[in-house]
């Protein structure tokens, strides 16, 4: 047990990132509650050195409750129990982002035409071959 949360006249612990509770409306609140503060603000910091105190205080704060207890871990499986949480939830079943960037060397384009295109250079690119041809 790292944190013991009170909430009116029930007891919360935080434990490997996950809050357990003989309530367990308030068990499933706090562990959505959580869930939601860390997609919203990023969560604890990352240099907090006892992440599980940090999001109680969140959640004391949020359920008018108060720390009861409070342990350092004993293991970084606390901070670790947090990262997958972190993770950016991308939506793919969304439209396809369209990207309009010119290429940049590589292999040659195509024109309207069909014909094989070679990409401009530079002029320092063409004053450096024109160099380079000088000297030989």
């Amino acid at each position: 047990m790292s944190v013991l949360l009170r909430v009116g006249t029930w007891k919360a612990f935080l434990a490997a990132g996950q809050w357990t509770s003989a309530s367990a409306r308030l068990e499933r609140s706090l562990n959505d509650a959580t869930l939601a503060w860390i997609l919203e603000t990023g969560g604890p910091s990352i240099r907090e050195q006892n992440q599980e105190r940090a999001v109680a205080q969140e959640m004391a704060r949020r359920f008018n409750g108060e720390i009861v207890l409070q342990l350092r871990p004993a293991s970084r499986a606390s901070e670790r129990s947090f990262w997958a949480q972190r993770q950016l939830q991308l939506d793919f079943t969304a439209d396809p982002l369209i990207f309009s960037a010119s290429p940049v060397g590589g292999r040659p384009r195509k024109a309207a035409t069909g014909k094989a295109v070679k990409p401009e250079r530079s002029a320092k690119a063409r004053s450096v071959k024109r160099a380079a041809g000088a000297d030989a």
